[in-house]
């Protein structure tokens, strides 16, 4: 059987760490259990990342990067809407290629949301608590944040240029600072508390929300 080249295998192992911290959390991962899951043998996962930390760190960023990839396919117009998102017309103008700048920036809110994104907030729930104690988590973090807000900050620069909306206050930087937010806010609560969301009101919440920071 042909070996496999280092990339692939990487990858593959950081697809198992986020399968394991998904399934178990951060504090009970072991590298033998992300080993076991591929059916190699924890020195060789070490080979490739050289501690669990670096694992970890990797980990994370190979998640994110997976969500933002998609979110800037949304805000490019190459990919779906999040199911249930944006109204029949909205929809219906996707289809024909005539989607907004808003409504693309719905979209990728849309994706970011728990009800709406493949990502796991089991993943970023735990990457905040470990960033509080891990530099490189923290910057990590940090790095992601900032291509997020990338992303809706573009978005917003073209809603205002076709009109569509008005500048928010304190800019449009200050605005993505404030969505990611009202949006990590509404995860958690999603995620730790789900008595005080009602899942069905969650769309409703951050439509009023974006309304009113681009009216």
């Amino acid at each position: 059987m042909a070996r496999k080249n280092a990339a692939v295998r990487r990858e593959e192992i950081l697809a198992a760490t986020v399968e394991e911290i998904e399934s178990s959390g951060l504090r009970t991962l072991r590298v033998s259990n992300v080993a076991a899951r591929l059916g190699l043998s924890a020195s060789l996962v070490i080979y490739h990342f050289e501690t669990k930390e670096a694992l970890v760190n990797e980990a994370f960023d190979f998640a994110g990067r997976q969500d933002i990839d998609h979110a800037r396919q949304l805000a490019g117009g190459t990919a779906a809407p999040v199911d249930g998102s944006g109204d029949a017309t909205a929809r219906a103008a996707s289809a024909r290629g005539e989607q907004s700048a808003l409504q693309q920036l719905r979209d990728v809110v849309g994706w970011y949301l728990p009800s709406g994104s493949s990502r796991s907030w089991k993943i970023w729930i735990d990457a905040w608590s470990a960033g509080l104690f891990d530099e490189s988590v923290k910057a990590t973090y940090a790095a992601l944040v900032s291509e997020w807000k990338t992303i809706l900050v573009g978005l917003m620069d073209g809603a205002i240029a076709a009109g569509e909306c008005s500048a928010p206050e304190g800019g449009v930087d200050a605005c993505a600072t404030r969505i990611l937010a009202f949006l990590d806010g509404l995860a958690i609560q999603v995620m730790v508390n789900s008595d005080a969301v009602d899942p069905e009101l969650l769309t409703e919440w951050v439509d009023n929300f974006l309304t009113r920071e681009l009216r």
